[in-house]
C-alpha cells in the first residue's frame, strides 16, 4: 500500500489504530442490572446537545492515513467547535460550525467554508469522514432524517452494530456518564468498494446541559 504525503501529515505515523486503556468509569462489560428501552434511550440522548468530549481520532483509507487528538465542543445541532491534533508537531485543523456555515483552518494557513463540514475535510485531507453524522453516532445515536438499520444490539439493549447513509457503525464500548450510557470506542467503516476506517477513542465525556 502507498501513502500520499499531503504537508499536514508528512510526519504522521501510518494509521495504527489504537485500543486505549479504559477510564475509571463504569463500564457496560461490567454487571448491571439495567436493560435499556431503546427508544426511550433515543429521545433521553436526543436532549443531551452541549456536551465536549476529547480522544484520539484514526482515519485509513486506501492510500492514505493518520492519527490525530481531537476536542469536539457541542453546542447546539449547528453550532460546534472542533480541533484536531496531529502528532511531533505535524499539524492543527479548526472546524467551526455556525449558522452560516462551517470554517475550517488549518496550521499551514489553509482557511476553507462550505455549509457541508463533510466536504471541507475532504478538500483539505482527500477523507471522507462523516462528520455530520458523528455528532449523533458518538451519543450512540442515529442521524435523523436518515433511515438505519440496527444489525447487531448488546444484552442490555444498546446498539452494537449499526448501518446508516453508507457506513457501518461499531460501538465497541460503553460508558456511564451522569446517569447516561455513552459511547466510548467506535469503529466506523464505509460501506462498499472504497476502504474508508475511521475510529474513535472517547477518553472524556463532559455532559454541559440537557436540553427539556
Amino acid at each position: 500500500m502507498k501513502f500520499s504525503k499531503s504537508p499536514l501529515i508528512a510526519l504522521l505515523i501510518p494509521c495504527v489504530f489504537l485500543f486505549l486503556s479504559a477510564c475509571a468509569t463504569t463500564d457496560i462489560n461490567e454487571k448491571t442490572p439495567e436493560l435499556i428501552n431503546w427508544q426511550q434511550h433515543q429521545l433521553i440522548l436526543t436532549k443531551l446537545q452541549r456536551w465536549t468530549i476529547n480522544g484520539r481520532l484514526s482515519v485509513q483509507t486506501e492510500y492514505d492515513g493518520g492519527q490525530a487528538d481531537f476536542t469536539w465542543q457541542q453546542n447546539t445541532p449547528i453550532h460546534y467547535d472542533i480541533r484536531l491534533l496531529a502528532p511531533m508537531g505535524a499539524g492543527t485543523i479548526l472546524i467551526h460550525g455556525r449558522d452560516n456555515g462551517v470554517t475550517l483552518k488549518s496550521s499551514s494557513g489553509a482557511e476553507l467554508f462550505d455549509t457541508n463540514v463533510d466536504s471541507l475535510m475532504f478538500q483539505l485531507k482527500g477523507w471522507p469522514i462523516p462528520v455530520s453524522g458523528l455528532q449523533y453516532w458518538v451519543r450512540g445515536l442515529p442521524a435523523p432524517k436518515s433511515s438505519y438499520e440496527v444489525s447487531q444490539w448488546s444484552p442490555l439493549g444498546f446498539p452494537e452494530v449499526m448501518l446508516q447513509d453508507g457506513w457501518r457503525i461499531e460501538f465497541r464500548k460503553y460508558t456511564k456518564i451522569e446517569n447516561h450510557w455513552l459511547p466510548k470506542k467506535l469503529f466506523i467503516s464505509r460501506l462498499g468498494d472504497e476502504e474508508v476506517d475511521v475510529r474513535l477513542i472517547i477518553r472524556q465525556w463532559q455532559i454541559k446541559s440537557v436540553v427539556n
